[in-house]
């Protein structure tokens, strides 16, 4: 069955981190200077502003920050409404770093603020890229 979902639009800067995904590791820029974690990427560290930067896998554990049911879906997303867009927020430190995205194979009457969520990967049939999702930790 044709994966119908949009892909991402892949280029050399956010490549490390796409390929990363490949490998089934969540990847984020951390500071080579003063050692902090950055999520969402952006040219320079938020803490210290340094441009040294590099992708770093972490751990992918977090908990559910914030989160809402669709229960009507753009294009392809419409065969599986319901379903849960959630705002994690990952284990990593200082600063909290909330990542957005589908939590899968859970019933979406039961999720809550702060349960255990963790990355999971999804390796697109007939292309050449992983996306990422969230899963309930066990």
């Amino acid at each position: 069955m044709p994966y119908l979902k949009p892909l991402p639009s892949i280029t050399d800067l956010n490549r490390p981190f796409w390929d990363a995904l490949k490998r089934h590791e969540f990847a984020v820029p951390r500071c080579e200077d003063c050692g902090d974690y950055n999520w969402v990427p952006y040219p320079a560290c938020r803490s210290c502003l340094s441009e040294n930067q590099a992708w770093t896998p972490v751990s992918g554990r977090g908990t559910v920050y914030s989160y809402t049911i669709s229960h009507r879906g753009p294009g392809a997303f419409d065969a599986e409404v319901p379903y849960a867009i959630v705002l994690g927020e990952l284990a990593e430190r200082p600063r909290p770093m909330l990542v957005l995205g589908n939590l899968v194979n859970y019933p979406v009457d039961q999720i809550s603020i702060g349960m255990p969520i963790q990355i999971s990967y999804l390796d697109v049939p007939d292309e050449d890229v992983t996306i990422w999702q969230w899963q309930a930790a066990g």
